[in-house]
């Protein structure tokens, strides 16, 4: 597999960008991107590998010196909710309306985000990253999967509270981002997009639900570990590792890896 990998690193290669790191302090970063829309099949085995998807591009870390952004996926048929995650649920359902769909823009949508990157990512200075429709367009609509992306809609008494992008892969289900209104905030509307894309994954039969990076000491990337039991993999390992929620959790065994197998 990592010979593939390789092979698909040195064809599509775009380049390296790197700055401070947005989620460990004191640290810098550096991504690697390459061109997705020569990528085809082989985005499956590239989201094991540790690469996401921004728009018609795919990236993974390649920090010199840290290898704390590892890969987690859930195994959406042995998932067992805690009680927190059940209430979540039960809250949830009462209280949104989802909708699924492809991906469009729409002013109300490019509002929402700017204001979640506001109150999410704000800075001390002061200054606004607000992104404007071509940017929206780029990371939010553009996609190479065409019909694999879909986009779910979360609603709260009719009104657009939460947007979602998910990728379907093989047979795998890989949220791309999600962004809320914090007025809803109280209903804990992330841990509840979690769980409704899990419902999809399993209702279309497939196998893994990814939520996106895990990092131990970031709060803001390490809850994804509360969603149990889940896959833990080194961002360029070779094995997966199964772990019962929460992230401290002893490690119970290797975990096989039935997307590697020949198809």
């Amino acid at each position: 597999m990592k010979l593939a990998i390789k092979n698909i690193e040195e064809q599509l290669y775009l380049g390296h960008i790197g700055g401070p790191c947005s989620y460990l302090p004191d640290r810098d970063s550096s991504l690697l991107f390459l061109d997705g829309r020569g990528v085809g099949r082989m985005y499956r085995l590239l989201l094991d590998a540790g690469y996401r998807r921004h728009g018609q591009h795919l990236y993974r870390p390649d920090c010199p010196g840290c290898r704390e952004c590892r890969v987690l996926r859930i195994p959406v048929a042995d998932f067992q909710p805690d009680r927190s995650q059940r209430r979540v649920a039960r809250r949830g359902r009462a209280a949104f309306r989802i909708q699924l769909g492809r991906p469009e823009f729409m002013p109300e949508k490019l509002a929402l985000y700017n204001k979640y990157l506001k109150h999410q990512h704000g800075r001390a200075d002061g200054a606004s990253d607000a992104i404007g429709e071509t940017q929206y367009r780029e990371f939010f609509i553009e996609s190479f999967l065409g019909q694999g992306t879909f986009e779910l809609n979360l609603f709260f008494e009719d009104r657009l509270v939460g947007v979602g992008i998910l990728d379907q892969v093989g047979d795998a289900l890989s949220a791309v981002y999600f962004f809320f209104d914090h007025a809803v905030g109280r209903l804990s509307p992330g841990t509840y997009a979690i769980l409704a894309g899990m419902d999809i994954a399993r209702e279309r039969g497939l196998t893994y639900y990814y939520p996106g990076y895990f990092i131990a000491g970031c709060a803001a990337m390490n809850y994804k570990a509360r969603f149990g039991p889940h896959q833990i993999r080194d961002i360029g390992g070779d094995r997966w590792v199964l772990r019962s929620a929460p992230s401290d959790s002893p490690v119970q065994k290797p975990a096989a890896d039935p997307s590697q197998a020949p198809r």
